[in-house]
């Protein structure tokens, strides 16, 4: 159903060359089509992570939907609501951010500390 690798070189070529065995006319011109992704990527999909906000699957170039089916994922509203998302960035919206990026800095000129907060989850209604 998936082929899971930890290698970036290994997975970009398993990706991006599946399109070979359709040119050739491989598997009665269908071609083989077997989604590849990294072990993490694949960890993050199974704990729940956005399938193309927070694990990027749209930039693979094998297909995902039947694997993100088999894992009981709504790949339809999902990435639905990841265009939606790219449409309101392009319109000026401000990009979500998964973490304070002033953290990328640790040192040197420029620094400055930033104190790091935990939010409390909004209490349920």
């Amino acid at each position: 159903d998936v082929m899971i690798g930890h290698d970036t070189g290994c997975i970009t070529t398993l990706d991006k060359n599946q399109w070979i065995s359709k040119a050739q006319g491989s598997n009665g011109g269908a071609g083989y089509e077997l989604p590849v992704m990294a072990d993490c990527q694949f960890a993050a999909l199974v704990c729940g992570a956005d399938p193309y906000k927070v694990v990027q699957t749209h930039w693979h170039a094998s297909p995902i939907e039947n694997l993100l089916e088999k894992l009981g994922v709504d790949w339809r509203a999902k990435k639905a609501e990841f265009e939606a998302y790219v449409e309101s960035i392009k319109n000026g919206a401000t990009p979500d951010q998964l973490y304070d990026p002033r953290l990328r800095i640790t040192s040197g000129p420029g620094f400055q500390p930033v104190t790091r907060q935990i939010i409390p989850p909004t209490p349920a209604e």
